[in-house]
């Protein structure tokens, strides 16, 4: 397919076989913990409107210059008019929408167990014809269980959650199992007086706790204490916490101390994180070498209006790309690493074998 070289940042879509160019508006946004990055394109309609052939459902490519950006589909197509003028205006998503939107279709399984995180999102993605890319190359057995009127979007989050994935999609339309940074890391800083149009800082205290605590329950079949006896629970602290706030956390299924205290670190780490963010609007939608802007790449910042230095490495967790007639700039949103801490469930092959040696020695007489 010829596309444009690499100096041009002209925006094209490739639909049913088709280019379609010369957009006045384009906002193209790609996000961490999002199952599909989405675009929206928009230009003036005249009597003879070139996009007709364009409808909701056509399979897209979306590229910038010769990189391409988004493999999806059309979702919506709009037309209006008013006294000045007619307009149409184009969305769509990454393939991966439809894990977002859908559930399992009637003749595929809901429930998968005993296999890597690979081979569960392999497994609920084939339905969709979704690749699965694996950055991370975890071995340990996990299982994934939903119901069937969940959706899958609903179904991977959950899923994520209980076993510290990140996830992404790339340009490709493919899911994405990736670490914090794996993007590698940008070429350019983001300096004040340099590249930046604007920026903000935002530290949110209702994300921010002075103590965590995780409860659990020991399940464990030779045990003769009551329910309650077998309760365990692990605490952390903040001392960025101003005044006492506690936030408690229940986890489901059977735990350990250990387990629940690296959990309730987790727990502590992702709402620090949370709490504080950066927001910066750049020119362009490239760095000095000629590569755009990313998303789950590594940026330096030095700006000292918000009073942040360039030691510190953040995570671009949202790029949009946006062209108006204001020009072409790129939204970008940081998150400090240690936002995306991750904390996996135990190996479901080794609980496995746990619970069949306490079922046998239980079995066993005296």
């Amino acid at each position: 397919m010829q596309v444009n070289s690499k100096s041009n940042n002209t925006v094209t879509l490739y639909v049913n076989g088709r280019k379609y160019e010369n957009w006045l508006d384009v906002s193209i946004t790609c996000a961490l913990q999002t199952l599909a990055r989405t675009f929206t394109v928009s230009a003036t309609r005249d009597k003879e409107d070139l996009t007709l052939g364009v409808k909701p459902g056509d399979s897209v490519q979306v590229f910038i210059g010769e990189d391409r950006v988004l493999t999806g589909y059309i979702t919506k197509r709009e037309v209006s008019y008013n006294a000045s003028g007619s307009s149409i205006r184009i969305s769509g998503a990454s393939k991966t929408v439809d894990l977002q939107d859908c559930c399992m279709p009637m003749e595929y399984p809901v429930s998968y167990k005993n296999q890597t995180n690979l081979q569960n999102l392999q497994s609920v993605c084939r339905a969709y014809d979704i690749k699965v890319v694996d950055q991370v190359g975890a071995v340990d057995r996990r299982n994934l269980e939903f119901t069937r009127t969940e959706k899958l979007g609903s179904a991977i989050q959950n899923y994520l959650r209980k076993n510290g994935l990140l996830l992404t999609d790339n340009e490709y339309g493919d899911l994405v199992i990736a670490e914090a940074g794996s993007g590698g890391a940008c070429e350019d800083a983001i300096q004040l007086g340099v590249n930046v149009l604007e920026g903000s800082h935002s530290a949110d205290y209702s994300k921010l706790y002075s103590e965590y605590v995780t409860l659990g329950q020991a399940a464990n079949v030779l045990s003769e204490l009551p329910v309650s006896s077998n309760q365990l629970k692990a605490e952390a602290t903040d001392s960025s916490a101003t005044r006492r706030r506690c936030l408690v956390q229940l986890e489901s299924g059977n735990t350990s101390s250990e387990i629940l205290k690296k959990r309730v670190g987790v727990l502590q780490s992702v709402s620090s994180g949370e709490s504080e963010f950066l927001s910066y609007t750049v020119h362009g939608w490239r760095q000095s070498s000629g590569n755009l802007w990313k998303v789950n790449c590594l940026v330096k910042v030095s700006d000292d209006l918000l009073n942040i230095n360039s030691n510190t490495s953040w995570v671009t967790s949202e790029v949009s790309y946006s062209l108006s007639r204001s020009g072409t700039t790129c939204s970008l949103k940081l998150k400090k690493p240690f936002c995306y801490t991750l904390m996996k469930e135990p190996d479901a092959k080794k609980i496995k074998i746990e619970d069949e040696e306490i079922k046998k020695d239980s079995g066993r007489i005296p």
